[in-house]
């Protein structure tokens, strides 16, 4: 059973991916619908009044649940699809439960976003995708926490650290021994992060 701190977490999980769709919506109506788009914009307020009353409470639970994991020095192209704005960026740095992007970003911590990682700035193509939310920013650009992903980009993130590693050693420790993840089907998603798993397939474009 989950206890009071736990359903708080898991509430501000679900007003994240909520305030994510809804923004979404709401855009979409904007110049075709303005009362849905009004009635969605109240929604919004409601939603983002909740989630910061609930993280008040809960200021102190991500410092006191944060597991720590091995960085790797990995340089690669990203673009980030916030409900708010398009970003490209590049990874500074690489682990098992997210990732460092450089540049700059008009967003909030507890942002979702989609995560297209690619093989180079010119190629259009995406490799991997996976769904991620800001956890910490700063003047060179954003921390961010994965939520969730297919199993073949997790097997490629497993791939890309293990073969960036100085010693690949201290990660399969993490990976076996540590991992934060869990399958569900055809989604590897985060057991910190409890949400709605059919809203996170969604996302990720999956049935």
């Amino acid at each position: 059973m989950l206890n009071n701190q736990e359903t708080k977490q898991h509430r501000i999980n679900e007003l994240k991916i909520k305030i994510y769709y809804t923004e979404t919506v709401r855009d979409n109506y904007k110049n075709k619908h303005p009362s849905l788009y009004e009635t969605n914009s109240y929604y919004l307020e409601k939603l983002h009044q909740e989630l910061e009353e609930l993280e008040k409470l809960c200021k102190d639970m991500d410092n006191s649940n944060q597991r720590k994991f091995s960085r790797v020095a990995v340089q690669r192209p990203v673009r980030l699809h916030f409900s708010a704005g398009k970003y490209n960026g590049f990874i500074d740095n690489l682990s098992l439960c997210g990732s460092f992007v450089k540049g700059s970003f008009k967003q909030s911590k507890g942002d979702i976003c989609k995560i297209d990682f690619k093989e180079s700035a010119r190629d259009p193509a995406v490799a991997v995708r996976a769904i991620g939310s800001i956890t910490r920013i700063n003047e060179s650009g954003i921390a961010l926490e994965f939520i969730a992903m297919k199993p073949t980009s997790y097997h490629w993130l497993e791939t890309e650290l293990l073969s960036q590693a100085p010693d690949p050693s201290v990660l399969e420790d993490e990976i076996f021994q540590r991992s934060i993840f869990e399958l569900d089907d055809d989604l590897v998603y985060s057991s910190l992060f409890n949400c709605n798993r059919n809203k996170l397939k969604k996302l990720l474009d999956l049935p």
